[in-house]
C-alpha cells in the first residue's frame, strides 16, 4: 500500500468526516486530499523528482501533514525539522538529508525559523528552494525564497502530471526520513518507506483494536515517530480523526481531551505524571478515553496503577524505535495485570522478536540479550550510512535495537535497558532502568536517571541523578539506604546528585547523552 492511497479512499468514501482538527480549523477528508494535491503540484513545479528530499520546518500544524502526504504523492521523502532545533541542528538535518526544498513557517514560540535558515543557508549546497508560509515581507528575509501562496499558485495546471507521477511511486520508496532523537549521540536517518509505515500501522490498528470512531490527540512532535507515524499515519489509514496541539501543555491537553472527546492518548511516562500533578486534574471529564498508550521510555508499575485509578482504563505499554516505524510490541488490556505492569507486551502482527547473544546467536527463553526485530515495519536502512546499516542487521534480516531484554516463558518481552547504558561494576552487569525503577518508588523522588562512570578500581560505578518531589528534602544517605533495601549491593548508586530538573529531549525522555557529556566535562 502507498501512504497516500488511504487518503484518496477516504476522500471519496468519507468526504465530510473530520480528518484533522487544529484549533478552530476542522479539515474534512475531502479538504485534506485537495490541499495535499495543491502542495504536490507545487512541488512538481519546483522540479521535485522521485527520490528527492523535502524539508518540512513546520510545527504541529496541518501544513506539515499536507507537505508530508504531498511528498508521498510525488515520490519524495519528507524530512521533518523540529522548531526547537538550534541552527547547527537545522544544518545537520537538512544537510545530511540532501534536502533540495524546505517549506518553512516564519517562527513559532521563541524560535525564529528564518533567522536560523539564514545562518546556515550558505552551508547547504543541495538546498535550491525555500518556501515561506507567510507574506512577501517574510519571504524577502531569505534570499530567493517564495511565499507559500506563490508556491501553490505555481502548481496550478499540473494535475495530469501528478496523476502520472503517482503511478511511478513504489511501496519501497522512502517517504519519511525521520532522524533518531540523538539521546546517545549524533542522530541517524532511518529511511521509512511506504510499505514500512502502512504495514506498521496495520499492525498497530490490529493490536490496539482501534474502532471506526477514534479521535487521537497528537501533542508530541511531528519529527518523532510517535507523531509522524503512530499518530498521523495511523489515523489516516484508519480513516478517523487526528486532533493536533502545538505542544504538550498539561492544562491544554486536559481541556482538549474533554472538549474534543478524545478516545486515544499516546504519551511518554513523564507526560502522564505531569498531567496527574495538575491540581485540578479531577475536574476534567476524561471518560471518552478508551486507549491510553505509554511508550518512549521505561514505565514504572506505579504509573500503570495511577492511570487505572485516575482514568478508569488499563493502559497499553508499547515499545519501539524510529527504525521500526513505531511501537512494535504492546501489552493488551486483557493481559494479566503482572504482565502489563512489568513487560513491554508481545509483538504486533507481522513482527518477529528474538533475543540475541553478543555472538549474534539466539538465546533461550528467560536469558538476557539484545532485542532484535524483523518485519515489514523495519526501516530499509540509514540514509547515506551504509556501514551503520550493515552493522545494524544480521544475515537473517533481524535489526539489532541496542536494547537489552529477554522473553519470558509466556512470550512477553521484558526490557532491561540500552546496551550502551549498561555498566559493569566489579564484573557485575548493572542495568540503569532497574535501579531507576527502585529510585522512583522512594516517596521523596519525582524523577531519576542512572548512569555509569569510569572508576580505576571497580571499572565502572553508578551515579544517580535525582529530582526530588516538590518541597521534599532528601539526603544521599536516605537514597542509598532505600536502594540497599531493594537491590543487590553492587547495584546501589555510588554517587547521588540532586537536581531541580533533568535535561529532556523534546519528547520528554531524559537526555542521557547530555548527562554523559556533563560527566566527561567534569560537572
Amino acid at each position: 500500500m502507498l501512504l497516500f492511497e488511504p487518503l484518496e479512499r477516504w476522500a471519496k468514501e468519507r468526504p465530510d468526516r473530520e480528518a484533522i482538527v487544529y484549533g478552530d480549523r476542522r479539515i474534512t477528508y475531502a479538504d485534506y486530499d485537495r490541499e495535499v494535491d495543491r502542495v504536490a503540484c507545487g512541488l512538481l513545479a519546483l522540479g521535485v523528482k522521485r527520490g528527492d528530499k523535502v524539508g518540512l520546518y513546520i510545527p504541529n500544524h496541518p501544513e506539515f501533514i499536507f507537505g508530508y502526504l504531498a511528498c508521498a504523492k510525488v515520490g519524495a521523502a519528507a524530512v521533518p525539522v523540529s522548531w526547537r532545533f538550534a541552527p547547527a541542528e537545522v544544518k545537520y538535518i537538512l544537510g545530511h538529508s540532501d534536502s533540495s526544498v524546505v517549506i518553512t513557517e516564519t517562527s513559532f514560540m521563541d524560535s525564529d525559523f528564518l533567522a536560523k535558515l539564514n545562518a546556515v543557508r550558505e552551508e547547504l549546497p543541495a538546498l535550491r528552494h525555500v518556501v515561506v508560509i507567510g507574506g512577501e515581507e517574510d519571504a524577502a528575509r531569505v534570499e530567493g525564497a517564495i511565499t507559500y501562496e506563490d508556491f501553490l499558485a505555481g502548481g496550478k495546471g499540473r494535475e495530469e502530471e501528478l496523476e502520472t507521477r503517482k503511478k511511478e511511486v513504489e511501496e519501497d520508496d522512502t517517504v519519511f526520513l525521520l532522524f533518531t532523537s540523538g539521546t546517545t549521540g549524533q542522530p541517524k536517518a532511518p529511511m521509512l518507506t511506504h510499505r514500512n509505515i502502512t504495514e506498521y500501522v496495520k499492525g498497530q490498528i490490529s493490536s490496539s483494536g482501534l474502532g471506526d470512531d477514534e479521535r487521537l490527540l497528537m501533542d508530541i512532535p511531528n519529527n518523532h515517530v510517535g507523531g509522524g507515524v503512530m499518530a498521523i499515519a495511523s489515523m489516516l489509514v484508519n480513516g478517523t480523526t487526528l486532533v493536533m496541539l502545538d505542544a504538550f501543555i498539561p492544562q491544554q491537553v486536559l481541556q482538549t481531551v474533554q472538549d474534543e472527546r478524545i478516545t486515544i492518548m499516546g504519551q511518554v511516562p513523564a507526560q502522564y505524571i505531569l498531567l496527574f500533578m495538575q491540581p485540578d486534574f479531577d475536574s476534567y471529564d476524561l471518560s471518552s478515553v478508551r486507549h491510553a498508550v505509554i511508550s518512549g521510555a521505561p514505565v514504572q508499575p506505579e504509573l500503570v496503577d495511577q492511570i487505572e485509578e485516575k482514568m478508569g482504563i488499563v493502559p497499553y505499554i508499547g515499545y519501539g524505535l524510529t527504525e521500526t516505524s513505531g511501537a512494535i510490541t504492546f501489552t493488551r488490556q486483557e493481559h494479566a495485570r503482572e504482565k502489563i505492569a512489568t513487560t513491554i507486551g508481545v509483538p504486533n502482527e507481522g513482527i518477529e522478536v528474538r533475543i540475541m547473544s553478543p555472538e549474534r546467536k539466539e538465546v533461550a527463553r528467560g536469558e538476557a540479550g539484545e532485542i532484535t526485530v524483523r518485519g515489514a515495519a523495519v526501516m530499509k536502512g540509514y540514509y547515506n550510512q551504509p556501514e551503520a546499516t550493515a552493522s545494524a542487521f544480521d544475515e537473517d534480516g533481524f535489526f539489532y535495537t541496542g536494547d537489552m531484554g529477554f522473553i519470558d516463558e509466556d512470550g512477553f518481552v521484558h526490557i532491561l535497558g540500552r546496551k550502551k547504558e549498561m555498566y559493569i561494576r566489579g564484573g557485575e552487569n548493572v542495568y540503569p532502568p532497574e535501579v531507576e525503577e527502585v529510585l522512583v518508588k522512594h516517596p521523596k523522588v519525582l524523577f531519576a536517571a542512572v548512569l555509569g562512570y569510569p572508576d580505576p578500581v571497580m571499572g565502572e560505578k553508578g551515579r544517580a541523578y535525582i529530582v526530588p518531589q516538590p518541597g521534599a528534602e532528601v539526603t544521599e544517605e536516605e537514597i542509598k539506604a532505600f536502594c540497599r533495601e531493594h537491590l543487590a549491593s553492587y547495584k546501589v548508586p555510588d554517587q547521588v546528585v540532586f537536581r531541580s530538573e533533568l535535561p529532556l529531549t523534546p519528547l520528554g525522555k531524559v537526555h542521557k547523552y547530555a548527562l554523559y557529556q556533563e560527566m566527561e566535562e567534569g560537572s
